[in-house]
């Protein structure tokens, strides 16, 4: 009887600290959403009332979809979805993340407007209720924030990848371009005078660049197109209501970064054990013997069947030379000639379970172009992986893998038939890789609590606190160069030349009165 009193107690408790959640994530990626949707779950199945926007249909978001249930309500944007589904990149961007950089202002400018002309969007801002916290996916939906400020609620940005500096900024964290190389420049953690300087530099410049050019546009946007009065800037919500950044970033995975406690690392949030594959995967895998499969897939964002003629060639001249299976995630076999020789032991696949399917014993290696959640699903699996990157976060991913022994960074440019085929024998034959492998994935795991855990605690306690304005340094209310001190070192730059001044003169002065001494007892004499 006093154990069901209790039990009752406590379910009445729970139910007393249910909250309403509104998740915004207009504008997404398939690898972005598969990192916000165990937080959703874990606050569904935590008692929460939560609405979540997302820019792709479940037709685009894999196996995993989340299912409307009482406290869940899904809303979706056909149009959103066309756009989400292909963001118009492809191989053919090169490492060189500057490009991304200056058509940010266009890309700006076409997701707010379908974002501004979207149904769901205004029936947001109709909206009567009330929400306890608003959760923003952080790439690139800063014209969203209109929704913060009508529901007048604290928020928390999410991040599916590593931090741009204008996210570090938002929330008044260092950017400590000293050791933590941004997106834009891709230098390890240890940088020379040279790439310090770079980095540096164009590091503050991406912000600058950030708040002066690419903001001004949604700002633009949103006043001719929503008419709210005395709507604030997107940079003035970000500091008024802004909370914490949840980011995918591991410590044992990534270069370390300096934080302040309103930023949260959870990678891996999304990883857990291997379940069955289908069964006629399975006899594909299980029937490649002792010589293993190796699984080829360059994430969901770009499209492997978008590679150019040559490089597809290349590819299957090395695999036909390997005694593995090789499961190669390709979008369109009509982009393969009708003459062309595909080798026996290579399979196409239009989707593959990929996390799954590295967990599988018969897995070997993973040829991948660096996407963070691949890696991260690779060390939990303990998959060595040969890395080829093409943008954004990669260049940075591959070059901490490498370091870190467990992976080969090859590049586009110069990657040649016997250049792939010897790095391909490489990770086979040399057991390092495998037992570095071994150490980061015992890194990566060794935690205080799951990654699950600590967002769901992190995001409760900002709503427990009316947003915990105390996480967030009184460096907020500064600018960019009194952050970095710049005012400070010209100040003292300037008191240093004044009093070398100074010094010159006096010593000038006795020199002189010294040599006018002497004339004077000249004269005398």
């Amino acid at each position: 009887m006093v154990l069901s009193a209790f039990l009752l107690l406590f379910l009445s408790m729970e139910l007393s600290v249910a909250h309403r959640i509104l998740f915004l994530s207009p504008i997404s990626t398939r690898s972005h959403t598969n990192f916000v949707k165990p937080v959703i779950k874990g606050l569904v199945e935590r008692g929460h009332f939560v609405t979540y926007w997302n820019g792709l249909l479940a037709k685009n978001q894999g196996a995993n979809a989340l299912d409307e249930t009482a406290n869940l309500r899904l809303l979706y944007s056909p149009e959103l979805d066309e756009l989400c589904d292909d963001h118009n990149v492809d191989f053919g961007a090169g490492t060189n993340n500057v490009y991304l950089l200056f058509e940010l202002p266009k890309r700006m400018e076409k997701y707010c407007k379908a974002i501004y002309r979207d149904p769901v969007f205004h029936q947001l801002m109709d909206s009567q209720e009330q929400y306890d916290l608003i959760i923003v996916e952080a790439a690139v939906n800063e014209c969203i924030l209109p929704l913060v400020h009508k529901f007048d609620a604290p928020f928390i940005y999410t991040m599916g990848a590593m931090p741009m500096p204008w996210h570090l900024d938002a929330v008044s964290s260092p950017l400590a371009f000293d050791h933590y190389s941004h997106i834009g420049s891709s230098y390890k953690n240890e940088m020379n005078f040279w790439q310090r300087t770079y980095n540096t530099l164009s590091g503050v410049f991406s912000v600058y660049y950030w708040r002066w050019i690419v903001m001004p546009v949604a700002d633009r946007l949103a006043a001719e197109t929503l008419h709210i009065e005395n709507l604030p800037t997107i940079e003035k919500i970000e500091n008024k209501y802004l909370s914490l950044l949840i980011l995918n970033t591991n410590l044992g995975l990534n270069y370390q970064m300096a934080t302040t406690p309103a930023v949260i690392q959870a990678g891996g949030i999304n990883l857990g054990p291997a379940k069955p594959l289908p069964h006629d995967l399975e006899k594909f895998v299980n029937d490649s013997g002792d010589a293993g499969c190796i699984i080829v897939s360059f994430g969901s964002l770009l499209r492997t069947s978008d590679l150019p003629d040559d490089m597809r060639r290349l590819f299957l001249s090395t695999f036909a030379r390997l005694p593995q299976r090789i499961l190669w995630k390709w979008e369109d076999k009509n982009k393969i000639g009708n003459n062309e020789s595909i080798p026996s032991n290579v399979k196409f696949m239009s989707w593959l379970p990929q996390a799954d399917l590295l967990g599988h014993p018969k897995m070997r290696l993973f040829i991948t172009h660096g996407g963070v959640n691949s890696i991260q699903e690779a060390v939990y699996h303990n998959i060595p992986l040969i890395i080829l990157p093409v943008f954004i976060d990669q260049p940075i991913n591959a070059k901490k893998a490498e370091d870190d022994g467990f992976a080969i960074h090859l590049d586009w440019s110069n990657l040649t038939e016997e250049i792939l085929f010897d790095a391909i024998q490489k990770i086979l034959t040399n057991s390092s890789y495998a037992g570095k492998m071994e150490k980061v994935s015992e890194l990566m795991r060794d935690q205080m609590e799951t990654p699950l855990d600590r967002v769901i605690y992190w995001i409760e306690y900002i709503i427990r606190h009316d947003g915990a304005p105390h996480l967030r340094t009184a460096s907020r209310k500064l600018s960019l160069h009194q952050r970095f001190l710049f005012d400070v070192m010209l100040f003292v730059f300037l008191v240093d030349i004044l009093m070398f001044y100074v010094f010159i003169r006096v010593i000038r002065y006795f020199c002189c009165s010294g040599r006018i001494r002497k004339c004077d007892l000249k004269k005398n004499n």
